[in-house]
């Protein structure tokens, strides 16, 4: 799908533009390139892949002067009603440019959003200084580096709930241990809930990140107490910036192992 930037730009100058983002993360994305904050679609703490749309989430898209989305295949339940609306009036972010390593949650990794950011700019025809978010991103990830550098000293390591950070590790150069589940529609399997257990023994795990689609009580079941328990917001629910979720995912990173 192509778009018409000149098109765009023109009605962004005017000032009277109503944005609409998809997701939270996307909402960040448009107020650090833009300056202003629009709601999104979605509920802030709910998933992108299978929600489920009503009378009300439609009549807001089609009012919306552009919808910027993440594309059919993260948002499924979008692509029917995105195909009628004009291509003027929408934007998808990085559209084909998804890779293996970002997995089903491509928008932890700071490279994915630098790129949307990049395009969205250009879309708009705001200025935007990427060399503020590098200097920023690879601050975190030299800090990452030196944490996750001892870990691999002390023999250990971290496990997560489900396979939700693949952006962020790609990018940071990092590599869960084992994951409970594959997929949010997935349930654990016997092999690897055994698996886990068996490098929960072996004192291998240092800490396991759990997110919005956690089970506790079988988390509880595999893991003894003593294995910290640390949340991460892979849907930027509790954050205010696109840096300062980024950083929040690192802060998690970061506190696994340390010393309470």
């Amino acid at each position: 799908m192509l778009f018409s930037v000149g098109a765009s730009s023109s009605v962004m100058a005017s000032g009277a533009v109503s944005v609409l983002p998809s997701t939270k993360v996307l909402s960040l994305v448009v107020a650090e390139v833009a300056g202003d904050v629009f709601p999104s679609l979605l509920p802030a703490n709910v998933s992108p892949h299978d929600f489920s749309l009503k009378p009300s989430h439609i009549r807001r898209i089609q009012e919306a002067q552009l919808v910027l989305w993440l594309g059919p295949e993260l948002e499924p339940y979008l692509a029917k009603v995105m195909a009628q609306i004009p291509d003027d009036k929408q934007f998808i972010i990085n559209q084909g440019q998804l890779s293996s390593s970002d997995g089903q949650h491509p928008w932890t990794s700071p490279e994915y959003l630098l790129q949307g950011m990049e395009q969205l700019s250009l879309h708009m025809d705001k200025a935007w200084n990427r060399d503020t978010w590098l200097k920023q991103i690879n601050e975190l990830k030299q800090q990452l580096l030196a944490h996750t550098l001892e870990l691999n000293q002390n023999n250990q390591g971290y496990v997560v709930y489900h396979d939700g950070l693949g952006g962020f590790e790609a990018s940071f150069g990092l590599k869960h241990l084992a994951s409970f589940t594959g997929a949010d529609d997935q349930p654990p399997g016997a092999k690897s809930l055994a698996a886990i257990a068996r490098l929960a023994k072996e004192g291998k795990v240092a800490c396991v990140l759990i997110d919005h689609e956690v089970k506790p009580k079988l988390v509880n079941a595999i893991l003894d107490a003593s294995i910290e328990r640390i949340s991460i917001d892979i849907l930027a629910a509790s954050s205010d910036t696109l840096i300062g979720y980024v950083t929040k995912l690192q802060q998690a990173l970061l506190s696994c192992g340390s010393p309470q």
